[in-house]
């Protein structure tokens, strides 16, 4: 499976760090496997799902692979970036990535997930990994738990419901210090003309999209007035 490189060629990450790491990536895995044994088409249905009250969105991984992970990694590392914001944390294997970074930066990351079953297991592998006082899960709506998200917010990784992506940005985008990273997942999800890519597009944003194995992702780079 291309997406499992050992966590272990990620220099930086501690071991600690990567053990929970590489023990919630083969959860995913595994969990992905047998999904798609009794369901194959279910993934196909996933974007058109309530992530509200589907069974899917309140008990699955939806999580990111190790080859991303390493690259949220390399990005917040090389941004140095203090004040990290994620949307759609749910168990939490990105946000430690995140946290491993911003702990190397003498930072935070603020997470958010909607689910507080999905929430409580982030933290629990945030605690397994040490990094519990660098990261904190914030649960319900990320439209109303990160308005208070501090100014100055050096990276922005957007991972969940694919229609408030362009509200949370907008919401965020006062926020952003100058140069800020703001990565999407599942960019492969969105249709052409939706109105984030349209929003990222513009002459604010330098934006690349970057294909994966497991799907793709948009970087951008904030151009506009720093907070």
């Amino acid at each position: 499976m291309p997406q499992t490189m050992p966590i272990i060629a990620t220099p930086g990450i501690e071991p600690a760090v990567r053990a929970v790491i590489e023990r919630e990536h083969e959860a995913a895995f595994a969990q992905v496997r047998e999904r798609r044994a009794s369901a194959p088409r279910e993934r196909d249905a996933l974007p058109t799902m309530d992530f509200r009250t589907s069974e899917r969105h309140r008990t699955g991984y939806l999580a990111i692979g190790p080859n991303q992970g390493r690259f949220l990694f390399a990005l917040a590392l090389s941004r140095k970036a203090r004040t990290i914001v994620e949307f759609g944390s749910s168990f939490g294997i990105s946000t430690l990535y995140l946290a491993a970074a911003a702990k190397a930066a003498g930072g935070r990351v603020i997470g958010s997930e909607y689910h507080p079953h999905k929430a409580g297991k982030a933290r629990a592998n945030l605690s397994d990994a040490g990094l519990s006082e660098i990261a904190e899960i914030r649960v319900g709506d990320a439209r109303e738990t990160l308005l208070d998200a501090p100014a100055g917010i050096d990276l922005l990784f957007l991972d969940g419901a694919k229609d408030l992506y362009l509200p949370i940005l907008e919401r965020l985008e006062p926020k952003l210090a100058a140069n800020a990273l703001v990565v999407a997942d599942n960019a492969d999800h969105l249709d052409d003309d939706d109105p984030f890519l349209a929003h990222i597009g513009t002459g604010r944003y330098v934006t690349s999209r970057i294909a994966f194995a497991k799907g793709a992702m948009t970087l951008s780079v904030w151009m506009g007035e720093a907070s």
